[in-house]
């Protein structure tokens, strides 16, 4: 009972965005002995020698002190400004940047970052501007706005090249993957950015950011339901981080991201100690936002194994540190867990007002991250006509140009000869200058309707995406109402029938979640969607033991919306009877799903469990059952046949049905 109440909630409060989305590693820095640095600035004699050690030690103490980091940088102004030390000054205005976003006023560093890019190209080292400009992109990143993010690291990176400083190189072909990743391109894109980034950093033996590299692609593996190579790729980054005894900022980071991971895979055990452990090293090393990301995954650890106390201490002790530190994200998560925890305890009331605080923090992220499309757009459109207007305005004056140097011409030719031939060139230009206008003309218009065509489609990509969102919300309401109806019975087969009703609502809405997380808004990958549907289930019931082997033939096979609704309801069906009935007293067990693409414009569908069989002289289609009525219903709905087959090793359920272009033929 307590898992059905805890993944309901979990659905309940998911929202527009992930919960729990991958907080990301980007490259950091070398550790720097701090009180060896002040006892050189003591021991200094020259003003450079100490304008140098005030940047390393302004730059090391960005995070534990940006406010006596911003002071040094202020002394490095003041000493390399007369001595038109230009790289000092770069050095200077990157640490200002970075201090101003930590106390979040973006405007003031973008300012300062600019003024750091100068001095950089003044003193002719691509290889700080490309540091700053890798930063002027994670504070895009950070913020959301990838668009910009992408810009900056990609600007980054050729100048990088241009350097040809390997770790330069390195970082920003490894951010500009993440960036990449966060806006959501698939893995099969962000990976070669990776592998480059891979083959810098294992040249120059840098571990700990080889181990960071591997964690990144087991993030974007496992977010593209890839398990086995996310793992792969875990493993890989675990046996590099330790090849270094360091525990550094960037031990800490990749120690949170291998966590989450596991956290991914429901490897419960060692998700702890990698988020402990990076938590501790964060902590220590006095950084602040950082330290919040495996704190938010331990808050939602300790609920799923179900040691609601702990997530409780820890969802409070996120909160705290989030109201400190002004994160909206992490405000979001750390009321999402406590909502979880008191549905969990029965506390509808405390429950509800947790809901609301994590949806308004949940509603402001979405209107932010709308709020900057919208805004690109604008700027794009702006763009765009600035540069319609230049090109005309270019045209004219070539085109007056032409008309004065033919009239010239005509004028310096005074005999009938020279007037002749000026008509007929005349002529010809006229013709020719007709027929260019005419072209001029259709390219315009054709372009005009390719512009508003491509709106028009972006609109409507949009609002589909926003249909599919404002349904799977008001699905997941609904879900919610007959739970609080389900508890507030005394009668268990009324309670029965409303959480079965919510299970069927919750295939319905977990459809309308996978079209509105991905690019193409008409189509349900097939495999992701079953895997999804049966870890909902499998918590629901507590079925811990019996797993699933899911094939689809082929692989990445689709289904329009018009299938996957009715078949999601009848795997719901099937998967449900299996899980309650199938293996009594806990038996473990395997449930083989396999869906194939015929050649014949049909699909099939074979559902196979090895449990105790279907009662003797069961007949489905006599069933008063409504969870067969179900599948009898959905079934002639699709145009397709199904048949059951049991025996003492199990139940066997087929069902062939046309794709939808031929079902529309045969209706």
């Amino acid at each position: 009972m307590q898992n059905r109440f805890q993944r309901l909630w979990y659905v309940i409060i998911v929202g527009s965005l992930f919960c729990f989305p991958f907080h990301r590693v980007r490259a950091q820095y070398p550790v720097v002995d701090v009180p060896a640095v002040r006892e050189e600035i003591r021991e200094a004699k020259f003003d450079s020698t100490r304008a140098r050690l005030y940047c390393k030690l302004g730059w090391a103490l960005r995070y534990s002190n940006h406010l006596e980091s911003e002071q040094l940088a202020d002394k490095v102004i003041f000493i390399s400004d007369s001595t038109r030390d230009f790289l000092r000054m770069a050095d200077a205005y990157k640490i200002k940047g970075f201090a101003r976003v930590i106390d979040q006023d973006l405007f003031e560093a973008q300012n300062m970052y600019k003024k750091g890019i100068a001095f950089a190209q003044k003193a002719k080292s691509p290889a700080d501007e490309a540091h700053i400009l890798s930063l002027t992109a994670g504070m895009y990143q950070d913020k959301g706005d990838f668009d910009k993010a992408i810009f900056y690291y990609l600007e980054g990176l050729v100048v990088a090249k241009k350097s040809e400083d390997p770790v330069m190189m390195a970082t920003l072909a490894n951010n500009l993957a993440e960036a990449y990743s966060d806006a959501g391109r698939p893995i099969q894109f962000t990976l070669p950015y990776y592998q480059e980034a891979l083959k810098y950093e294992t040249a120059l033996e840098n571990w700990q950011y080889v181990a960071m590299i591997y964690a990144n692609i087991a993030q974007d593996y496992l977010e593209a339901g890839n398990r086995s190579e996310a793992e792969r790729s875990t493993v890989e980054a675990i046996q590099f981080l330790y090849k270094s005894q360091e525990r550094s900022y960037l031990f800490g980071t990749v120690s949170s991201t291998i966590g989450q991971v596991y956290l991914g895979l429901h490897k419960y055990a060692k998700a702890e100690k990698y988020l402990s452990q990076g938590y501790d090293v964060l902590d220590n090393i006095g950084t602040k936002d950082n330290k919040l990301i495996p704190l938010s995954s331990l808050a939602r650890m300790f609920y799923e194994v179900n040691n609601l106390e702990k997530a409780e201490q820890t969802a409070e002790h996120l909160l705290v540190l989030a109201r400190n530190y002004k994160t909206k994200l992490f405000l979001r998560d750390g009321y999402k867990v406590l909502s979880d925890i008191a549905r969990q305890r029965k506390q509808p009331e405390r429950a509800l007002q947790y809901f609301e605080l994590y949806k308004n923090w949940n509603d402001s992220l979405y209107n932010e991250r709308r709020d900057k499309s919208i805004e690109n757009v604008e700027s794009r459109l702006q763009l765009n006509l600035k540069e319609l207007g230049i090109k005309y305005e270019v045209e004219k004056k070539m085109l007056e140009n032409q008309q004065l140097k033919q009239s010239n011409i005509g004028l310096q030719n005074k005999s009938l000869v020279a007037i002749i031939l000026s008509i007929l060139f005349l002529v010809m230009g006229l013709v020719l200058l007709s027929a260019n206008r005419a072209k001029g003309k259709r390219n315009l218009l054709l372009e005009n309707q390719k512009l508003i065509i491509e709106k028009q489609s972006q609109e409507k990509d949009t609002l589909i995406r926003e249909i599919n969102h404002r349904v799977k919300n008001n699905l997941q309401v609904i879900s919610s109402l007959l739970n609080l109806q389900a508890n507030s019975l005394q009668d268990s087969k009324a309670t029965e029938a409303l959480r079965d009703s919510y299970e069927r609502i919750k295939a319905i809405s977990l459809i309308h979640q996978k079209l509105y997380g991905f690019e193409e808004t008409a189509s349900i990958p097939l495999k992701e969607y079953i895997l999804a549907l049966f870890s909902d289930l499998k918590m629901v019931y507590a079925a811990t033991n019996i797993d699933l082997i899911c094939n689809t033939e082929p692989e990445n096979v689709s289904l329009d919306v018009e299938s996957a609704v009715p078949l999601g309801l009848i795997l719901n069906e099937i998967i449900t009877n299996a899980l309650k009935y199938a293996y009594p007293e806990k038996r473990a067990g395997i449930l083989h799903i396999h869906f194939r693409e015929l050649a014949n414009e049909t699909y099939a569908l074979e559902v196979k469990d090895d449990g105790v069989g279907l009662p003797e002289n069961f007949d489905p289609e006599l069933s008063a059952s409504l969870g067969f009525r179900i599948i009898r219903e959905l079934s002639r709905q699709l145009a397709g046949t199904y048949q059951y087959s049991s025996d003492a090793t199990g139940t066997l359920f087929r069902l062939s049905f046309p794709n939808n272009s031929s079902r529309k033929l045969i209706s």
